[in-house]
């Protein structure tokens, strides 16, 4: 129980942190409204390869603003020399790791919901009975992708490269989570046939557990000197 005050705590510091930052997440949905609105004039309306295109357009729009979001999650403690005394603290650095994660996990998710309003607006995807299920899929998701992005933005939080490297060793980790995103997505908006998503599902979560746990136990190894 006290790791999981802490946990909350650590998430509950960086969170409000970011609130105060308004231009930073203005900054973040400026930049996914902006390429919806790209995708709205680069795609005929209406038209079959439209649609078919959807998750791809959906997806895109979510991963490259948290990846702006991703390499914000140790800034502020960089900037501001706090960083250090963060990793001083006596508590265990897989609780840090997952007090950072937990933290990005809910601001992404809000961002996320937003960029999917405004997806459904400009875009008009057919929906069904069983498209509710885009949003626990959008959850999945997500915590494979801010496990993945939280080991790799305290990796380059020094390095004055950051925002060119996070993304190039990110992406390539997180393929599969994507592909399985997407594919899943696919099945919700575009051929409605329910029997793939099941296991689009349980693969997503097996990432996700994969991708926390080993975050967990090498996340003291990624920050130290």
């Amino acid at each position: 129980m006290n790791s999981l005050k802490l946990i909350w705590s650590l998430a509950l510091k960086d969170l409000t942190l970011t609130s105060r930052s308004l231009h930073s997440f203005l900054t973040t949905m400026f930049f996914a409204v902006l390429i919806l609105v790209i995708f709205k004039f680069a795609f005929e309306p209406g038209s079959p390869g439209t649609r078919e295109s959807l998750p791809g357009i959906l997806w895109v729009a979510l991963l490259f603003p948290g990846v702006i979001q991703l390499n914000r999650s140790f800034q502020i403690e960089q900037d501001e020399g706090t960083l250090e005394a963060l990793l001083l603290a006596p508590i265990d650095r897989g609780v840090l790791f997952l007090g950072k994660s937990l933290a990005n996990l809910i601001f992404l998710m809000a961002i996320d919901l937003f960029i999917v309003l405004i997806f459904m607006v400009l875009f008009n995807p057919r929906l069904t009975t069983a498209s509710w299920l885009l949003l626990p899929l959008l959850f999945l998701t997500t915590i494979g992708f801010t496990a993945v992005g939280t080991i790799f933005a305290a990796m380059v939080t020094t390095l004055r490269t950051r925002d060119v490297l996070l993304p190039v060793l990110l992406f390539p980790v997180i393929v599969p989570i994507i592909l399985a995103a997407v594919s899943a997505t696919r099945v919700l908006l575009v051929t409605a046939e329910l029997d793939p998503l099941g296991h689009w599902m349980r693969l997503l979560a097996g990432f996700d557990v994969l991708f926390l746990s080993v975050g967990f136990l090498l996340f003291e190894y990624v920050v130290a000197e």
